[in-house]
């Protein structure tokens, strides 16, 4: 049988560090992405958190597809209002080409003062002659897909 201090002589070499600092590189490198994968969570969790009036906007928008299209149009008028009123505030006296002016500025778009959004205004109270919700439907999500919050 072999001596004991003999094969703990042996056993010594291999629990220490390597001489080139190797361990301390792969250390340096598991902490960092550790740090990594954690920002990366923490931003796709603020990110997420961040758009819930996007998120709800555009749901509704869909939900309003399946509806005719008269009361497509209300649905997205009543969309348009509740989340302008989210955005800014103070909005529910504005009727007419001063609500279109507002959503323009809002969207920084013409679609309501000079395209298809104009049926958000007065309009909206008055049947159309054609039908221009596919339209809108289409300009809406580009604008919604947009929104910050």
């Amino acid at each position: 049988m072999a001596d004991p201090a003999e094969l703990i002589a042996q056993l010594r070499p291999l629990r220490a560090p390597p001489p080139d600092g190797a361990a301390e590189i792969l250390v340096m490198a598991l902490v960092g992405c550790s740090v990594g994968a954690m920002l990366t969570l923490a931003f796709l969790f603020w990110r997420a958190r961040r758009r819930p009036l996007r998120r709800a906007a555009l749901s509704a928008l869909v939900a309003a597809r399946a509806l005719p299209a008269p009361e497509r149009l209300a649905a997205q008028a009543k969309l348009l209002r509740d989340l302008v009123g989210a955005l800014d505030g103070g909005v529910a006296s504005l009727h007419g080409e001063p609500w279109l002016a507002r959503l323009d500025a809002l969207f920084a778009t013409t679609l309501f003062s000079a395209g298809e959004g104009r049926a958000f205004g007065d309009a909206l109270y008055r049947p159309c002659a054609d039908d221009p919700t596919e339209r809108l439907d289409r300009a809406l999500r580009a604008l919604l897909a947009r929104v910050d919050r």
